[in-house]
């Protein structure tokens, strides 16, 4: 029998331990040691926690989950959902007037918890009209959000849900290229000619992309749409300012998830698809195109996103890696082979 109750003081190091177990070497290091947490038991033995903290933003009292995790072996027993819930049912009962968490973009288990619960999925857009742009900001740096790329901020807040927009397909991809041409603008800095360049060049990888990502949905059974993960924005907006790249996460997302073979190959088949394009754009580098300027800065754009595209660990699993790795470890070798065959050597 599991049973759900209040950490002791004296397990909060055992709690930490199991946490770094259950993540990825990387999200490990910053499981912190907890001082409000729910633990899961069974046979005596810990196999799942969820962490908590309290949030003042602008006034308002706002409940945070800040880390969920179960044991391997114990997955499928229903333990993450009863976590959260005693959790969620604290922070009401300690008058919060908000419950908020931030989930990784592919993170299924989680998110749908989540949004069982009553939260909603909500953009740095929703934030500043509940909170204002201060209070936005407030909450979000007290939260891992504004550095944590592909994360995405759940929130349920008294009184009128925030409403998302983040379905509408169009309208993300707008938001996406829009987001992403602001934050090169300081790439104009060096000159202008380069500045259009780079501005041109990522537009039209991103756009190729897109489209390739699409075709790949087209060869699944699921409802797509395009959603801008805004997880870890100030990454790209420093990264700018000292003269590189890197791009904010946006990619294709079944509008329902499950679990199963077939629902791993329609994810790992529009990474798959995404990745091809790029391998398209720097081969143009080998044909007589490779001599234009213009066609020199798309292959150079599509060759780091292919790298970025080919590694499936947190922070970049976001951008497909991690998806086309579940799907298929064999063709994944593969594709990791000719990126660094092609980028690198």
């Amino acid at each position: 029998m599991i049973e759900i109750r209040e950490m002791r003081p004296e397990e909060a190091q055992e709690v930490r331990k199991l946490g770094r177990k259950t993540f990825e070497p990387f999200e490990s290091i910053f499981v912190p040691k907890p001082k409000a947490c729910y633990v899961a038991v069974e046979n005596e033995a810990i196999i799942g926690a969820v962490i908590y903290k309290y949030l003042l933003v602008v006034g308002k009292k706002i409940g945070y989950v800040d880390y969920i995790f179960v044991d391997k072996k114990a997955h499928g027993k229903g333990v993450g959902s009863q976590l959260v819930e005693i959790c969620l049912k604290t922070m009401h009962e300690e008058g919060c007037d908000g419950l908020s968490a931030i989930v990784r973009d592919d993170n299924v288990a989680s998110w749908k918890m989540f949004m069982n619960s009553g939260m909603k999925r909500v953009g740095l857009d929703d934030l500043i009209k509940y909170f204002g742009f201060g209070g936005m900001l407030s909450l979000t740096f007290k939260t891992p959000l504004n550095f944590a790329t592909g994360m995405e901020f759940y929130l349920d807040l008294d009184g009128d849900p925030p409403i998302s927009r983040k379905e509408n397909t169009w309208a993300q991809i707008i938001l996406y290229l829009v987001l992403t041409m602001i934050l090169l603008i300081p790439s104009f800095n060096r000159s202008t000619k380069y500045g259009i360049y780079i501005l041109l060049g990522v537009a039209t990888v991103l756009s190729i992309r897109m489209a390739a990502g699409y075709l790949g949905t087209l060869f699944s059974k699921e409802d797509w749409h395009f959603r801008v993960t805004e997880g870890g924005y100030l990454i790209p907006v420093v990264t700018s300012f000292i003269g590189g790249i890197y791009l904010i996460s946006g990619n294709w997302y079944p509008k329902t998830y499950r679990r199963g073979p077939e629902f791993k190959r329609s994810l790992g088949l529009t990474s798959f698809f995404q990745w091809l394009s790029l391998l398209l754009m720097v081969m143009l580098m080998q044909t007589p195109l490779g001599k234009i300027e213009f066609i020199d800065v798309l292959a150079s754009i599509s060759a780091m996103l292919m790298v970025v595209s080919a590694l499936p660990f947190y922070p970049l699993a976001s951008f497909g890696g991690k998806r086309l790795f579940d799907w298929n470890k064999g063709l994944y070798a593969l594709v990791l082979a000719l990126t660094i065959y092609l980028v690198f050597l």
